[in-house]
């Protein structure tokens, strides 16, 4: 998810983003990895799940609605959620 942040408002965004979203997703079934990375004002969410369903079913636990509700003050404009599936991948 790609979200429009206002530069002044990063930092909250950021901690809004780890207390409301990060420690909810880490919980869940089927939770691999999830990151936030920022540059300017913008903020590119990646989540990583054992499988789609599970993603989705986070996301409607109202886990978006809720962000979004805390963070509509901190955007300058909507999220742009994007699918990505894992071609390739190495790590340690």
């Amino acid at each position: 998810m790609n979200y429009p942040v206002k530069q002044k408002s990063l930092e909250d965004f950021i901690r809004l983003w780890e207390e409301g979203i990060l420690n909810l997703a880490a919980a869940q079934p089927g939770f691999v990895r999830m990151q936030l990375l920022t540059r300017d004002s913008e903020a590119l969410a990646i989540g990583s799940w054992t499988d789609r369903s599970h993603a989705e079913n986070f996301m409607s636990k109202g886990a978006f609605k809720k962000l979004m509700h805390g963070a509509k003050d901190m955007l300058s404009g909507n999220p742009k959620p994007t699918i990505w599936k894992l071609s390739a991948y190495a790590g340690a």
